[in-house]
């Protein structure tokens, strides 16, 4: 026996470092008593009417029309109707209609979407088959799983030939033929007991603590680094470990209660909920972005938007490169030094990119969103890690920080969380001489773009979703604008007005997208096409000779801040409504609940 190697391995045990950190993943929303399918599917097709659902995701119509071409070959007794997501359709469903296929769900939100629809209507005791693509099957279960119905019969169609065929019924013909017989079998094939009776998914145990032992602290650290971006905790760049001490120290930046529930991020369709978002967790993962305990406020408030239901949850997952733009406006910029001059948007400012990355994190162990899986950015999305956070550069703007002019207090402090796709750039900066009528002007002839949400398409109604838009004036051009005479309000108002279209200069197809649109009371895209109710009667009025018709559907859809530095850009960038919000920063002298 070899005592002094024993000895000497003892003395390796004895001296090991055991690093503990606290588990940031969150808990997820409950989700309702599984249900069975309930509603007998027929037995045969012959001389049933079978509805083939589109959803308007471009390309899907083609693969109907073949799918049509096959169902009345093999099956030449059948009747076909060909049906639009519309409102309304549930009756149409139910009254004219034996079974029917809802499709394709090509993109996150698609086959998320796609899947609901199809339970809301399989619960109203209609028989139907949800067709997606193959590479979006973890989006529809847990769509399933949502919505109760998780034995749901699916139809996948392989990504690998659908999306570069899509573009025409002929290209699309194969893939029809090798799914057509799959949806005749899955429309006829009697429930199983397990289709009727599924077993509630057994919630997943989450530990609160995680333990990393190794022979030293760097061993230890590195460790900890891939433990957790293992198990999908970490943004792909190095963390500070979230131990019970740094917690603490994080969660003393507010007196609000560590178990208080902020809210849950909602589902990509908003007809359910995913993780639930309380202040310890969100400690937990403002520790390991960087975050100091005075930027914990900033970081409640951003993350208090994004659960909020008015918030749409669009970007949560889909494909387009679409991502956040936090803005900080009030005293608190300055007083945890929040960078708002030369370079707001990069690296090196703690504040600012330690709060954004605290952001990402919540959003990846709170809201359930990992690349690839529920969030499904082709691309990526711009500023990943941290997003863009930037603070109003209040001591060099001529105008009433954005806060005060929204309704809060001088003394308030706010955020305003957006989705944002499409920087655009007013103006030359420092390379070409540039006055502040170019600037404006580039600035109207972008916004002035929106016009295209008065077209018109008989078959689908309004296509193009008015946007809303956030400009970022670097201090030049807010002075100038201010020595015109100009309020943060009057110049937004002057920017309405300005790209509102005569109505002697509409098409008879814009006129009738326009009544279209004020008749319009849809929930499509979250009810972001919806003219506000209060804003009615200003585009009733617009529609006659001498009217003018505005493009921005809302004057909360321009929003102006200031920022930057002299010499500097004027930016700006735009997304659909209804993924902007502000809220108010409370003081962390608040009292605990």
């Amino acid at each position: 026996m070899n005592t002094k190697a024993n000895v000497k391995r003892r003395e390796v045990m004895k001296n090991k470092v055991t690093l503990t950190c606290l588990n940031p993943y969150g808990e997820k929303s409950k989700s309702p008593k599984a249900m069975g399918l309930f509603a007998p599917r027929v037995k045969d097709l012959k001389g049933k009417r079978i509805a083939l659902v589109w959803c308007e995701k471009l390309g899907g119509e083609n693969y109907f029309d073949d799918l049509q071409k096959l169902l009345e070959k093999k099956l030449p007794d059948t009747k076909l109707l060909r049906m639009n997501w519309v409102d309304g359709i549930e009756k149409r469903l139910l009254e004219e209609t034996d079974t029917f296929v809802y499709g394709v769900g090509d993109s996150g939100i698609g086959a998320w979407e796609s899947t609901s629809r199809t339970i809301s209507i399989e619960k109203m005791g209609k028989p139907g088959i949800v067709v997606y693509a193959s590479h979006l099957v973890p989006n529809a279960k847990a769509s399933a799983e949502a919505q109760g119905m998780p034995t749901l019969r699916m139809v996948t169609l392989p990504t690998i030939e659908y999306y570069p065929n899509r573009v025409s019924s002929e290209r699309l013909q194969s893939v029809a033929e090798k799914t057509v017989d799959q949806i005749i079998d899955f429309l006829t094939r009697p429930l199983t007991s397990e289709e009727m009776n599924p077993v509630d998914k057994p919630r997943e145990k989450k530990f609160k603590l995680v333990e990393i032992t190794a022979l030293n602290y760097e061993d230890a650290y590195e460790k900890f680094n891939q433990l957790y971006l293992d198990n999908h905790w970490g943004d792909g760049l190095p963390l500070v470990p979230p131990t019970p001490e740094a917690v603490k120290l994080m969660l003393s930046g507010t007196k609000r209660s560590s178990d208080e529930i902020l809210g849950a991020f909602a589902s990509p369709d908003g007809l359910s909920e995913t993780g639930v978002a309380t202040i310890e967790k969100i400690a937990i993962n403002a520790v390991m972005a960087g975050a100091k305990p005075e930027y914990f406020p900033v970081i409640i408030a951003a993350i208090e938007s994004l659960v909020d239901k008015k918030f749409s949850p669009h970007a949560f997952t889909s494909e387009g490169s679409f991502t956040f733009l936090i803005i900080v406006s009030g005293p608190i910029g300055k007083k945890i030094k929040m960078h708002s001059g030369t370079g707001l948007l990069g690296h090196g400012f703690r504040a600012n990119n330690t709060i954004g990355r605290a952001v990402r994190l919540c959003l990846s162990n709170i809201g359930y969103l990992w690349p690839g899986e529920h969030d499904l950015a082709l691309i990526g999305r711009p500023s990943s890690h941290t997003f863009y956070v930037l603070a109003e550069n209040e001591d060099l703007s001529p105008w009433l920080p954005s806060h005060v002019t929204l309704g809060y207090k001088p003394e308030d402090s706010c955020v305003t969380v957006a989705t944002v796709m499409g920087q655009r750039i007013y103006g030359g900066g420092t390379v070409l001489p540039c006055s502040e009528d170019e600037v404006l002007n580039e600035i109207i002839k972008d916004v002035a773009n929106d016009r295209r949400i008065f077209q018109f398409d008989p078959r689908k109604g309004n296509r193009a979703h008015p946007l809303q838009h956030i400009i970022i004036l670097h201090p030049e051009i807010a002075n100038a604008m201010k020595a015109r005479g100009f309020t943060c309000q009057s110049f937004r108002d002057y920017i309405i007005e300005t790209t509102s279209v005569p109505y002697e200069k509409l098409s008879e197809n814009e006129i009738e997208g326009i009544k279209y649109r004020i008749a319009d009371k849809s929930n499509i895209f979250f009810g972001s096409g919806l003219i506000p109710a209060e804003r009615l009667p200003i585009f009733e009025r617009a529609l006659q000779p001498g009217g003018k018709v505005p493009v921005v559907i809302s004057l909360e859809d321009i929003f102006i801040a200031v920022s930057g530095e002299i010499p500097g850009y004027t930016f700006g960038y735009s997304y659909l409504r209804g993924a902007l919000l502000t809220k108010l920063i409370r003081s962390n002298k608040e009292k605990r609940h």
